[in-house]
């Protein structure tokens, strides 16, 4: 039997679970607008690809990225999603 629960309440690294919902969420932060910027734009690009559209909130120098679960409670697409974000950013620190 399938267990969304337990698949659901599994983060990627360096994520944190929202609840129950299955989401997970992360801040990343940054040194000036224009490394926010690029980063944004990585995360755009990386949503039209995968047609995932995570809640963002951002400033200056930080965004928060709350990535929802799959419609179906799945948690492949959003780990993907969060992992390939936490690389954005990783190669953005370089």
């Amino acid at each position: 039997m399938y267990d969304m629960n337990h698949e659901l309440g599994k983060a990627p690294e360096n994520w944190s679970a929202v609840g129950k919902t299955g989401a997970v969420t992360r801040r990343f932060e940054f040194e000036n607008y224009r490394a926010t910027s690029t980063f944004l734009d990585g995360v755009n690009a990386l949503s039209e690809e995968l047609s995932l559209y995570p809640d963002l909130g951002f400033a200056t120098t930080y965004v928060n990225v709350t990535v929802p679960a799959g419609e179906s409670g799945e948690s492949d697409l959003r780990d993907q999603f969060a992992e390939r974000t936490s690389a954005i950013y990783t190669g953005l620190q370089t």
